[in-house]
């Protein structure tokens, strides 16, 4: 009975126990960790109601928390945003330690000889003046639904190379720091042309194989180049895995993959090179020593290596919004100190507590107090997201849902809506699994929410109803903004 407690506890716990040898885990207190206080960073968090996916914390190479809030799921690929560089850094390491490149004095000239004929200041720009955003390129950032973005211009041209090389110099190549994503597109598409094939073949040829990643998504700008500021999905343990390698400096099992000092210089290097915190792909914290891939919506792989630590959070988290703190905090309690004596209580309530924030919550079920609206059909002239037309009903399969009729111009689609605290899933016409859920907050108000388990966009829709129509306000994690539409 107690080997049957056990193994209970550590599927509870770590979810993990049948892992690669890779991923050893261990319990937080053998790592001088405290459960009872990552016990209450989660219950804060699922109280906050932040949209956090998952969490997972190695101390010492091994994994001590590992969690995953409803409705994501630890098998589902989650988008990197700009980890992405990180990982397109690493690839260009690669690339030098495999001579393919002669070093990150190579100016870029050769390798876009056709869209810079005449440019001779962007062609000196060199590898490693893309790596550290010190390319002189203009760039606008803005907001990225911002027509005047260069972010947003650069997603509407037909070829992102050519794009950003059109760009206007605003300062020598090498003398000032600038976040500008456009480096990357230009860094993936040099070691394309390095290795003579995509740059998801060569992750999964030179690096995702030998870490034992097996399964990623990468995708692809106008061209069919794999994107190296962007676009690259993977699980949260394989986050894990590569903070663990970058952790010891590009070595994996005794193999050496990264030119040595790639990684272990960062801190040195950054400050030499005084730049803005920002080198190889990295965000670089001087003073507290721990360097991070960090992409929107709040993605980090976070690396310290004086208490060997790699915590890794995922989320959906709006851009006006910020989990750094949280981040932050456990950062602090994952930094421990000796082993503390085996704590089987905490542990267990941990064990709970990771399992609760994984499952639905309980919430009433609210179905019947819509019932007057349901049935009829609402038409949005001015067709807010494409919406023509919307109507909801009873899910006669499904006595604590709804079924949410769109129809958008030519298109027609039913959504399943939990009315219970569950999201619904149901396929797009892309293969994408859309979630969906609900709930009355009085007789004439119904809230809903959805969001894409591949994606981290999500959107909130409330419809007011009346006598005389309903109004319809919308919101999503991107902009922030509420816009409503009135329908009849």
């Amino acid at each position: 009975m107690v080997g049957m407690k056990k193994l209970c506890l550590c599927l509870a716990l770590m979810s993990h126990c049948a892992v690669a040898a890779d991923l050893p885990s261990a319990s937080p207190e053998s790592q001088g960790i405290d459960s009872a206080q990552l016990d209450a960073v989660l219950k804060d968090i699922q109280a906050s109601g932040a949209a956090i996916d998952s969490v997972l914390i190695m101390r010492n190479g091994k994994v001590v928390l590992e969690s995953y809030f409803y409705p994501y799921r630890r098998d589902v690929l989650h988008p990197q945003f700009s980890v992405t560089k990180s990982v397109t850094s690493s690839l260009a390491g690669i690339t030098l330690a495999a001579n393919k490149l002669s070093g990150l004095n190579q100016p870029i000239a050769p390798y876009f000889a056709a869209l810079l004929k005449s440019e001779p200041q962007k062609g000196a720009i060199t590898i490693g003046n893309l790596l550290d955003m010190h390319s002189g390129l203009a760039w606008y950032p803005l907001t990225s639904n911002d027509p005047e973005s260069s972010n947003f211009q650069l997603r509407q041209s037909k070829n992102w190379q050519q794009y950003v090389l059109q760009q206007n110099m605003d300062d020598e190549p090498g003398r000032t720091f600038s976040y500008n994503n456009g480096n990357y597109v230009l860094l993936a598409g040099i070691l394309e042309q390095a290795w003579g094939q995509s740059l998801q073949a060569t992750a999964q040829q030179q690096l995702f194989a030998k870490l034992g990643i097996a399964n990623s998504t990468w995708q692809k700008d106008p061209q069919g180049h794999n994107i190296g500021e962007t676009g690259l999905a993977l699980t949260t343990r394989d986050m894990a895995v590569l903070g663990q390698f970058w952790l010891q400096d590009g070595v994996w099992n005794q193999q050496r993959i990264l030119p040595v000092g790639w990684i272990a210089n960062l801190f040195s290097d950054t400050r030499a090179a005084q730049s803005a915190g920002y080198r190889r792909g990295f965000w670089v914290n001087l003073s507290e020593q721990y360097f991070q891939a960090a992409g929107s919506f709040d993605q980090f792989i976070r690396v310290e290596p004086q208490h060997q630590l790699v915590i890794v959070m995922t989320g959906k988290v709006a851009e006006q919004i910020s989990t750094q703190s949280t981040l932050n905090q456990l950062h602090r309690i994952a930094q421990g100190g000796a082993p503390l004596a085996a704590n089987q209580q905490a542990q267990q309530q941990l064990a709970k507590t990771i399992a609760s924030v994984g499952q639905a919550p309980f919430v009433t079920n609210t179905r019947e107090l819509g019932k007057s609206w349901y049935g009829k059909k609402w038409r949005f002239a001015t067709q807010p997201l494409g919406i023509s037309a919307v109507s909801f009903k009873p899910d006669p399969n499904d006595a604590a849902a709804i079924v949410w009729e769109v129809d958008a111009g030519w298109v027609k689609n039913e959504w399943p809506v939990g009315m219970d605290g569950r999201y619904l899933e149901k396929r797009d016409r892309n293969g994408q699994t859309l979630q969906v859920r609900g709930r009355w907050l009085n007789e004439n108000t119904l809230e809903i929410k959805t969001q894409y388990a591949e994606e981290a966009w999500q959107w909130k829709y409330r419809f007011d109803f009346n006598a005389d129509g309903v109004t319809a306000s919308y919101s999503d994690n991107v902009t922030g903004e509420i816009q409503t539409a009135f329908g009849r």
